[in-house]
């Protein structure tokens, strides 16, 4: 069995037609996508379109409001899509999300104390364009590409994606934002830990280990329940899972099942709004 095999789900012959679940394709992604670069002093506008213009191209910057009196903006173009982009001088609001309380992300905790006490942040946003999953796709892609532009804004220390509760490094994002560069002509690679957040938790002496973000693509969040192995390889298959999905390679649900290791599959169970994994080598 190949290493991609074991991701493979095997669908479960019903007599009768199945009930529309909210993971089939009939379940949109989220239009929307919106996230925070946080910065630890103010910036120069000029900075920002020279870094895009340096990035992509002059005709990127396509309005510009640097005249609005509370939060200056811009847009740009790309590919056909409007970026809305606009900046506020002050901390991110903790009424809107406390970041003081994400205790995990990709961050070490020396980074985490320059992320919780950044200066101000710029807020990056794509409207309407994620209108089925090939175009969620391709919006996301574009813009973790923006993103990575406005990440090496002198003064930019992290980024922040509220649709995944996701809190994230400067070191870490431009590190995979290379290995997209380097796979931008791959259609069947995308950039899974920039858009999922890992959660673990524990119910009673049952241990925990999912996916927090999926829900933006169309899909059930995936969780592991009562699973044995090493929290690497969790991690892995959860991204590698996530990725498979997001591609368009597979769609995981209700009662199919997974086969990790040869002859002993896992059950994919519905609960409360996500695909718990159950059974098998995990």
């Amino acid at each position: 069995m190949g290493l991609f095999d074991r991701f493979k789900r095997k669908k479960v012959p019903e007599p009768a037609a199945p009930a529309l679940s909210i993971s089939a394709p009939e379940a949109l992604p989220e239009p929307d996508t919106k996230a925070v670069i946080l910065l630890d002093r103010e910036i120069d506008w000029t900075a920002v379109s020279k870094t895009v213009a340096v990035h992509f191209d002059d005709q990127a910057l396509a309005f510009n409001a640097l005249n609005a009196p509370n939060a200056p903006a811009m847009t740009f173009t790309l590919e056909g899509k409007e970026f809305f982009c606009s900046y506020f001088a002050m901390p991110y609001p903790a009424q809107v999300y406390d970041l003081s309380s994400l205790q995990v992300g990709l961050f070490s905790p020396q980074e985490r104390e320059k992320l919780l006490s950044h200066k101000c942040f710029l807020v990056l946003s794509q409207q309407g364009g994620g209108t089925s999953l090939e175009e969620k796709r391709k919006i996301c892609r574009l813009f973790t590409r923006l993103t990575g532009a406005l990440m090496e804004l002198e003064g930019a220390i992290g980024f922040f994606l509220p649709s995944a509760e996701l809190l994230i490094s400067r070191r870490l994002y431009l590190q995979n934002t290379a290995v997209l560069e380097k796979n931008r002509d791959n259609p069947e690679y995308f950039p899974a830990p920039l858009w999922i957040s890992i959660r673990s938790g524990q119910k009673g002496e049952t241990s925990l280990v999912g996916t927090w973000g999926l829900q933006q693509f169309g899909f059930l969040e995936l969780w592991f329940l009562d699973a044995k192995s090493p929290w690497p390889e969790l991690y892995e298959k959860l991204y590698l899972m996530s990725i498979f999905q997001i591609t368009g390679k597979e769609l995981y649900q209700n009662m199919d099942t997974i086969a990790f290791t040869p002859d002993n599959p896992s059950t994919f169970k519905e609960l409360n709004g996500a695909l718990f994994i159950v059974g098998g080598s995990i």
